[in-house]
């Protein structure tokens, strides 16, 4: 829920007992464009649910994957 999140944080994502995950997701706090925009910017997937209290990683374990969001096919200008 966006009420519970500040900008950085995408929200906690269920995985099964194999540890795979399927997101489809819309935000309106980030943006690909913009000041807003998310583009450059790491992802981090943590080992453990984000808490949502404790600063600044909501007690959510360790780092198990990063990665940075970027434009596979920029627009012509």
């Amino acid at each position: 829920d966006a009420s519970d999140r500040h900008a950085g944080d995408l929200g906690n994502i269920d995985a099964d007992a194999s540890g795979k995950a399927h997101l489809e997701w819309s935000d309106r706090v980030i943006k690909l464009s913009g000041a807003d925009s998310i583009v450059g910017h790491a992802v981090i997937v943590h080992d453990k649910v984000d808490d949502l209290k404790t600063q600044p990683t909501g007690n959510a374990g360790g780092r198990l994957a990063c990665g940075v969001i970027g434009v596979a096919k920029p627009e012509s200008q």
